[in-house]
């Protein structure tokens, strides 16, 4: 089973919008203007860069 660690927490915006927490920007390398992909894998969200 794999095993979950929490990151951190963020809310949505008024239009939907969402701020990409600073630890999950680190592990995903993202940067500003940087696509970012949202998969569903097995009932999960998953995200990357593009």
């Amino acid at each position: 089973m794999a095993v979950k660690k929490v990151l951190g927490t963020t809310k949505l915006s008024g239009d939907n919008k969402m701020t990409l927490i600073e630890p999950v920007a680190e592990i995903l390398k993202a940067k500003r203007g940087d696509l970012i992909v949202f998969y569903l894998v097995d009932g999960k969200i998953c995200i990357e860069v593009a």
